[in-house]
């Protein structure tokens, strides 16, 4: 085994990881996103919630993780809503359901 076969191979688990990272805070923004739309008395749409901004950003420790997750729902089935949560590093920062402007109205 090669130094490149040791790189190749560390690069292949840290991809791993990280998806797998990623993919446990998108089932918890899922849960979030739910939670709040139960509480507002709208419905999520799609059942899904899907990864819209991932930066760097900087807090008092350094920088962490900034991760925006996005998704839809309807208070009356006729017009779309965005909604959004977002995690700093492990923190939720904020659960939002905009209901301001449609993105989309039959």
């Amino acid at each position: 085994m090669t130094i490149r076969d040791v790189v190749m191979l560390l690069a292949l688990v840290l991809l791993g990881y990280f998806w797998w990272i990623q993919d446990q805070y998108r089932r918890r923004a899922f849960g979030l996103a739910k939670q709040a739309c139960d509480r507002a008395g709208v419905q999520l749409l799609d059942d899904s919630v899907g990864l819209k901004r991932l930066r760097l950003r900087r807090v008092r420790a350094g920088f962490v993780l900034e991760r925006q997750f996005g998704f839809e729902f309807t208070p009356s089935g006729a017009a779309r809503f965005a909604g959004s949560v977002v995690f700093v590093g492990a923190r939720v920062h904020a659960v939002d359901l905009d209901l301001s402007q449609p993105i989309f109205e039959i």
